[in-house]
């Protein structure tokens, strides 16, 4: 890149794998309608902090939009009468605040345009889509050789990448074009993107699936591929359509078919040969997961090769940001690799950042490396590399099924040098963000227990002042206790004598003295007893 070049793009790009934060702070009443106010945070920082305004006919809107993915999702009912009275508004906002949480933690349904948009209307606008079929409109009429049949929306989960069914006018052939915007991580200047697409384009790899046609444009790329009937990996994975819906595909999967060992060791040692291939060219793949891989007469075939020379962010990024270990190019496809293992075999994706134990009967081999890949002693230490990856027993012995080992000679990628020194550093910027965000978000986490602690060592100052002020009351009624029994002892020490009756009773018995109190001492009782006069006692008639 020359000294004043600098890449077309100018303004900052938002990271679609962002993690969004909602909290549904206020009320309020205008026009005869209820609106709510959202305070959304991006990532980590408090700072990235921006207000929405939302009224219960938006939430049932984004409801309405979610349903196919199939998930339940606890949206409060309409209410037609008393919906203006305080304590309803109230309630509502409670549970308006849970609907919007089980969206968020579910990454299927955090990741759409559709919730990306209600939240962050700014950055995300509904029409990207649009815009999408334009540029794409605008590019095939220059380029001459494809010709645009429509949209295939919604088939990915990238907010900004959309697809397009395209016709090859030479051998009348459908096609498939993805449109992608430049992400946060592009570094490449607009004329070193166009040499490295030019030789992206001419690559050539058992295990990497061919690029028909791929150029740069100012604000996006696309790529056109030949269409793979069984769609990618992930499709098989979930017995579904390619050209479906990519939230009813995987929002909540009716059909679930995990590979056999066989298949998992045969197809992960190709597509260990593919990583391992990349690694030696100095590009690595950075965006490995089930949704680009497609399976082809049983061989895997990697796609999406030129995401990182886009910028794209990859799908397992809030993955990589809670392991430590895990910044470099090689560190980052060996995770994502392992993830890629985990949901063949078991039929769903990992969503925990660690995985230290297994369902019993799993496979030694494919257990070991998921180990060696997941654990927290793995994020400790270090990953293993991909030549590491290929010297373990389930990929060692892997059964080819008549395939050879990849072709060295007709494996093809090459760039220029001086474009391998700018892609070198790009990838160093890819790898210098990621280990900026793994720090932030560890700091964060630090502040989040820092914070607990502080409020759990409160908390039990409050409840030792509780105890002693508990204890100075228990002090202060035991002395009067005290002070009562002590008076009652002095007074039951003399006692008044009791009056005797001068007449006699009318029912024959005689006037006595009158019963002590219950309030006089023992004493009190013997005195009367012994002051009792028998001769005052009246006669009993015979």
């Amino acid at each position: 890149m020359a000294i004043f070049e600098k890449p077309s793009q100018t303004k900052s790009v938002v990271d679609d794998t962002e993690k969004l934060i909602c909290t549904v702070e206020n009320a309020q009443n205008i026009n005869k309608h209820t609106e709510y106010i959202l305070r959304v945070q991006r990532g980590p920082s408090k700072e990235n902090t921006w207000h929405v305004s939302r009224r219960y006919r938006d939430f049932a809107a984004l409801h309405s939009s979610l349903q196919q993915a199939n998930i339940d999702l606890p949206l409060p009912p309409k209410k037609l009468i008393g919906n203006m009275q305080p304590s309803f508004i109230a309630e509502r906002q409670i549970a308006l605040q849970n609907y919007i949480d089980e969206v968020l933690k579910r990454e299927v349904l955090a990741l759409t345009l559709q919730v990306r948009s209600f939240l962050d209307p700014s950055n995300y606008s509904l029409a990207i889509a649009e815009q999408a079929l334009q540029s794409v409109s605008i590019a095939l009429r220059g380029d001459g050789r494809y010709e645009l049949k429509g949209p295939l929306n919604g088939i990915g989960w990238r907010p900004r990448k959309h697809y397009f069914l395209v016709t090859d006018i030479e051998n009348r052939s459908n096609c498939i074009l993805s449109w992608q915007t430049y992400g946060p991580d592009r570094a490449l200047s607009d004329k070193d993107l166009q040499t490295a697409f030019k030789s992206l384009q001419s690559i050539s790899h058992p295990y990497i699936d061919d690029i028909l046609a791929i150029h740069n444009l100012e604000t996006g790329a696309y790529v056109v591929r030949k269409i793979h009937e069984t769609g990618s990996l992930r499709d098989i994975l979930y017995g579904t359509d390619y050209s479906k819906n990519y939230l009813a595909k995987y929002g909540n999967p009716k059909v679930r078919k995990p590979f056999t060992i066989g298949q998992i060791a045969h197809y992960g040692y190709q597509i260990l040969q593919a990583l391992k291939f990349l690694h030696e060219k100095g590009l690595p793949h950075g965006h490995l997961h089930p949704g680009n891989i497609a399976i082809d007469n049983q061989k895997a075939m990697l796609m999406d090769v030129e995401n990182g020379l886009i910028g794209a962010s990859c799908f397992y990024r809030s993955h990589l940001r809670q392991r430590r270990r895990a910044c470099s190019a090689e560190a980052v496809d060996v995770h994502c690799f392992a993830l890629t293992l985990y949901e063949m075999a078991f039929g769903e994706p990992l969503t925990e950042p660690y995985k230290d134990t297994y369902p019993a009967g799993t496979d030694e081999g494919l257990e070991s490396v998921l180990r060696l890949c997941l654990s927290r002693s793995a994020s400790k230490y270090g990953a293993l590399s991909v030549e590491e990856l290929l010297c373990q027993p389930l990929f060692a012995r892997a059964p080819l099924n008549g395939f050879l080992a990849p072709d060295h000679d007709r494996a093809h990628l090459k760039f220029p040098l001086a474009l391998k020194d700018e892609i070198r550093k790009a990838v160093e910027l890819v790898e210098a963000r990621l280990k900026t965000e793994q720090k932030l978000d560890r700091s964060t986490k630090r502040e989040v227990r820092i914070q607990e602690i502080l409020n759990s060592e409160e908390e039990m100052k409050k409840q030792k002042r509780r105890a002693k002020k508990r204890d100075s009351v228990w002090k202060s009624t035991s002395s009067l206790a005290e002070t009562v029994r002590s008076h009652s002892a002095s007074t039951a020490s003399s006692p008044t004598p009791p009056a005797l009756s001068a007449e006699p009773q009318n029912n024959g018995h005689s006037s006595a003295a009158t019963s002590p109190s219950a309030s006089n001492g023992r004493s009190a009782l013997l005195d009367a007893i012994c002051g009792f006069d028998k001769s005052r006692l009246a006669r009993a008639p015979r």
